[in-house]
């Protein structure tokens, strides 16, 4: 910010500026305006200004650091309170003002001055060149995260980055097999649709639901990551919707036969800047949000910031979600959810707008923001592990809010404690070139049979552990497993690779695997891809053979069926439109 020092002195009123002079050594606060203005410009740009400095105390002087290492010389409060979780004084405690009210001004505003027309607290450009010299660096910013997460009652740990890469793979075998129901209108997935795919998720949907209420009042969790996918997979073009139903691009059928890494990270960006949904929504209990004209703010500028944020999390170490909120607002990553929290309510709009003080909070808005992008979508995509607990009763920070008393959470994000970036977030996020599957860590030691036996010899199986041999193997007693040829074939139309399972059995097993799993790992890999479903199709049923005849032999309709019977034509729903205008033509109609 250009302006100086004389010109921001001009803008106060002469009482002001009595309380600024008086904090200077041996200056008089009597005279004329342009007089005391000129006995603070030279002081303050002259010999006097390190014992100015020094009277201020430690807080004041890390505020006046902090605006003096900003770009433009600006000072903020939420920026500086998130930092150091306190403010400095601007006036001095129990003194009264030179004017007719108010406390006396403080030393500190002999260096941060307020502009009116930027709205903002700044130091004038001229004293800030020469505080560069005197005043030290300010203590650098820290996100603070831990080996672990901190320990709640209650607390779930869901470790991601391998179940998002087997669940990319099978919601892209699911939409292209069933029939997906989604909105044409809103592209949301219908309740039928979200039960289906949460069967299809690698370990569930973080919560349970699809019970039965106790009270028709009750707040239902819902799904998440149902949710989620098929709205990553429109957004990133990799899912289209056709007829109400959810249909493979060309850009999907390519995705099967990709990494699923370089997938995942395609998803992450193209979510970056889609307008198909915005998170917000999602926090039901929040009214409002489609009010008659601007209500909610744009949301790419929402998701860039979270995403610098993200950048700068360690890899591998717990962040508290509270602390990553801190540290937004400390770096001044901060965005806005709404143009006007007046249209915004809870229950009533004339009772429970968000408009009144404390109900339009950075912990209500942009915190429930926050939780939603990473709960739902980045943790969905294997970015980040998840550590969180039942939504009820995790936050009370809404309690105060009108129409909020029977309410046990405001959103279904509230469980939400703490976090870890993955090695594939690192990936996904264009931190790490390249991304390699993270092995399993594990104590235990596997004894591999001829006989397609597996037996845990010593330790105990983790969770994920668990999982990887039930993709490929039937449980036979406690600590015993039998792979399974049916299993293993399901596995891997699924999108598992079997590679995965003869890693996971040499690192454990001391031997060489026998020939026989060998031969069995081999056999899967072969058959398990022999045959691979490129599209749907109809049966159309001619009236005889004749017909039959005249239609698959043309050369106008003959490339778009195939005979499957005397009177039996194969037609792919993708020409089935085209099929039936090229019979009529033949002079043929085609009843539903």
């Amino acid at each position: 910010m250009s302006i100086a020092l004389r010109d921001a002195l001009a803008s106060l009123t002469v009482p002001e500026l009595k309380d600024l002079v008086s904090h200077l050594p041996g200056a008089e606060t009597a005279g004329r305006k342009d007089q005391i203005i000129e006995r603070i410009v030279v002081c303050m740009l002259g010999s006097g200004l390190k014992a100015v400095w020094s009277s201020l105390d430690e807080t004041q002087q890390a505020a006046v650091a902090e605006a003096v290492d900003h770009p433009i010389g600006e000072y903020s409060e939420h920026r500086f309170r998130a930092k150091y979780q306190r403010v400095p004084s601007f006036q001095v405690a129990g003194a009264k003002s030179h004017g007719y009210s108010g406390s006396k001004r403080s030393g500190l505003g002999l260096f941060i001055h307020y502009a009116h027309d930027e709205r903002c607290h700044f130091i004038p450009a001229d004293l800030r060149d020469r505080l560069k010299a005197l005043v030290p660096q300010p203590t650098p910013l820290r996100l603070e995260s831990s080996e672990t997460p901190a320990d709640k009652k209650g607390l779930t740990v869901r470790l991601t980055e391998r179940e998002a890469c087997q669940e990319v793979v099978v919601m892209l075998r699911t939409i292209e097999q069933a029939r997906i129901q989604i909105s044409e209108k809103t592209a949301l997935p219908s309740t039928a649709a979200l039960r289906f795919l949460t069967g299809k998720l690698a370990g569930g949907d973080f919560y349970p639901w699809g019970e039965e209420k106790k009270n028709k009042w009750d707040q239902e969790i819902g799904p998440i990551k149902a949710f989620a996918w098929p709205m990553l997979l429109q957004a990133g073009g990799l899912a289209i919707r056709s007829r109400g139903q959810l249909a493979l691009s060309p850009a999907g059928v390519k995705a099967l036969s990709t990494p699923p890494a370089e997938v995942l990270r395609g998803l992450w960006r193209k979510w970056l800047k889609t307008t198909l949904f915005d998170e917000f929504s999602r926090i039901e209990a929040i009214k409002g949000q489609n009010s008659k004209g601007r209500v909610m703010t744009a949301v790419a500028p929402r998701r860039a910031a979270i995403e610098e944020a993200l950048r700068a999390c360690p890899v591998g170490r717990w962040v508290a979600f509270d602390e990553f909120s801190r540290f937004m607002l400390a770096s001044d990553l901060v965005f806005a959810v709404t143009h006007d929290a007046w249209k915004l309510y809870v229950c009533e709009l004339r009772y429970g707008s968000l408009g009144y003080a404390g109900s339009d909070g950075w912990n209500i808005l942009q915190e429930r923001y926050i939780s939603a992008a990473l709960f739902e979508y980045a943790a969905t995509l294997g970015m980040v592990d998840v550590a969180y607990v039942d939504p009820a009763g995790a936050r009370d920070d809404y309690s105060d809010m009108w129409g909020t008393d029977e309410m046990t959470f405001l959103s279904r994000y509230d469980g939400m404690s703490g976090f870890r970036l993955t090695a594939l977030g690192a990936y996904v996020l264009g931190r790490d070139a390249a991304y390699w599957p993270v092995a399993i860590p594990s104590n235990v030691a596997l004894s591999v049979l001829p006989s397609l036996q597996v037996n845990v010899l010593r330790g105990t199986l983790g969770t994920e552990e668990t999982l990887l041999l039930e993709n490929w193997a039937e449980p036979v007693q406690a600590g015993s497993w039998r792979l399974d040829r049916e299993k293993a074939l399901s596995a891997i139309e699924k999108g598992h690779d079997i590679a995965e399972l003869r890693s996971f059995l040499e690192s454990r097993d001391d031997n060489l695997l026998p020939e026989s799993i060998e031969s069995f790992i081999r056999q899967c890999e072969r058959n398990g891809k022999a045959l691979r479903m490129v599209g749907n199709a109809v049966l159309v049923e001619c009236r005889d053979n004749e017909t039959a005849e005249v239609i698959s032999g043309h050369r106008e309709t003959g490339s778009l069926c195939t005979r499957a019977g005397p009177t039996t034509l194969v037609v792919r729903t993708d020409q089935l439109d085209k099929f039936r205008e090229r019979v009529r033509l033949l002079g043929f109609g085609m009843a539903s």
